[in-house]
C-alpha cells in the first residue's frame, strides 16, 4: 500500500522546504517519529501539482498504520513547530472496491496500455499520474483530481486508482524537466 500526502505551500516568502515525519501507531497514538523525506519549496518541482495548487508527496510504504506530521523550513533554516495534532490517513484514501468501482492501472485496457514510456519505447520512472473525469479536465476543474500516484521502473504505476465505472477519464502523465505533460483517454463502461 502507499499513501498520498498533500499540502498547500506555505505563503512566507523565505520559505526553503518542508519536512515530514512518520510515526507507526502504538495505541492509536504515534510512536517514535522518524525523518521521512524533506521536500524543496519549489512551484515549479517534481512534488508541486500546479493544477490543485498543492504539494505531494507518495510515501510508497506507508499505510492507514502511520502517523504524519509536517513543518516548514525558511531559508536561513529556521524550522517551525510539527503540525499538531498530526494525523493519520483515513481508509477513504484508499477505497475498496465496490460492484461500480473499477481499479485503473497500466494494464486495464490491455498489458501495458497505461504504462508510461518514451517513444523508443524506454519506460519513464517517476512520473506523475493524475486521473481525472474528462468533463472535469474539459473544464479544468483540476481541483477535481480523482486519483493520483507515481510511475515506477517499470513505467508501470506505484500504486492503482479507483474510478467510478460510467465515465470516460483523462490519465495525466507528467515529469518536471523531463516529460510531458502527455494525456490519454480511457473510457469505463
Amino acid at each position: 500500500m502507499s499513501v498520498t500526502i498533500t499540502w498547500l505551500p506555505n505563503t512566507e516568502a523565505d520559505i526553503a522546504s518542508y519536512d515530514w515525519q512518520r510515526a507507526d501507531d502504538v495505541a492509536d497514538a504515534p510512536g517514535t517519529w522518524t525523518d521521512l523525506v524533506s521536500i524543496d519549496h519549489d512551484l515549479l518541482g517534481a512534488n508541486y501539482d500546479a493544477g490543485t495548487g498543492r504539494f505531494f508527496y507518495v510515501d510508497t510504504s506507508g499505510s492507514t498504520s502511520h502517523w504524519y506530521r509536517l513543518r516548514a523550513v525558511d531559508t536561513d533554516g529556521n524550522a517551525s513547530r510539527y503540525s499538531n495534532p498530526p494525523f493519520q490517513p483515513s481508509e477513504s484514501t484508499t477505497p475498496p472496491p465496490f460492484p461500480n468501482t473499477v481499479v485503473l492501472y497500466e494494464d486495464y485496457a490491455g498489458e501495458n496500455s497505461l504504462q508510461l514510456t518514451d517513444l523508443d519505447g524506454a519506460p519513464i520512472d517517476e512520473a506523475q499520474v493524475r486521473v481525472y473525469k474528462k468533463i472535469d479536465y474539459d473544464l479544468q476543474n483540476y481541483d477535481a483530481v480523482v486519483g493520483s500516484t507515481m510511475t515506477n521502473a517499470t513505467g508501470g504505476w506505484v500504486a492503482p486508482i479507483y474510478v467510478e465505472a460510467g465515465y470516460t477519464y483523462v490519465v495525466h502523465f507528467f515529469k518536471p524537466d523531463a516529460f510531458g505533460p502527455e494525456i490519454t483517454e480511457v473510457v469505463v463502461p
